[in-house]
């Protein structure tokens, strides 16, 4: 019966380990906040409620847009009309460029780059330049914009800007990035081909 126990006990720590090792950004971040929390005792003027609500609505709405497949839609009623690889490459591109100012990077990332696989394998093309100008293009979209990703909220609040001062501040950057994106998908190689993808149902 002890044995049982015991046995049962092991099983119970190694899956707490394993839960641990499966997401190491949540361990790193719980282990971070607690050594914080040992050196400045938390305070609850510390959080940012309006940061935190407006983060938590900008999640609800992007959720509602994923599970809608509203940006799969848009995307593939586009890319069914190109007749060349470097003309779908640049829409995949410029699908996470634009995007991710609205929806943050991450979702830009998660719901483009799935496609760009996928017609990478239905055209037997190779696409790893897409993707990573894509992984670049949604970093330089999703800094341009107060909603392109929490750390912009945060300071957008925080010093109580307003778009006019904000947008000047990132112009030099929107700029050099729409300019260092052309450039690149510019250097694409070009190869006919027809895009037929089914399309999806919102």
């Amino acid at each position: 019966m002890k044995e049982t126990v015991l046995v049962q006990h092991k099983k119970r720590t190694k899956l707490d380990f394993s839960f641990l090792k499966k997401d190491m950004v949540f361990t790193i971040s719980l282990v971070l906040a607690a050594g914080s929390c040992i050196s400045y005792s938390p305070k609850l003027e510390y959080l940012n409620f309006p940061v935190l609500i407006s983060l938590f609505n900008l999640m609800l709405a992007i959720k509602a847009f994923e599970e809608l497949k509203v940006l799969d839609k848009i995307a593939i009623s586009i890319l069914n009309k190109c007749n060349n690889s470097k003309s779908v490459s640049a829409i995949l591109i410029l699908l996470c460029f634009f995007s991710s100012m609205i929806l943050t990077n991450d979702v830009a990332l998660l719901t483009f780059v799935p496609l760009t696989l996928v017609i990478s394998r239905k055209m037997k093309m190779p696409m790893m330049e897409t993707i990573i100008l894509q992984t670049i293009a949604a970093n330089i979209g999703s800094s341009l914009t107060p909603m392109g990703n929490p750390q912009n909220l945060f300071i957008y609040s925080f010093y109580g800007l307003t778009p006019k001062p904000f947008f000047m501040t990132v112009l030099l950057l929107a700029v050099l990035g729409i300019i260092s994106i052309y450039i690149f998908i510019h250097r694409l190689a070009k190869k006919e081909l027809k895009v037929e993808i089914s399309p999806v149902q919102i």
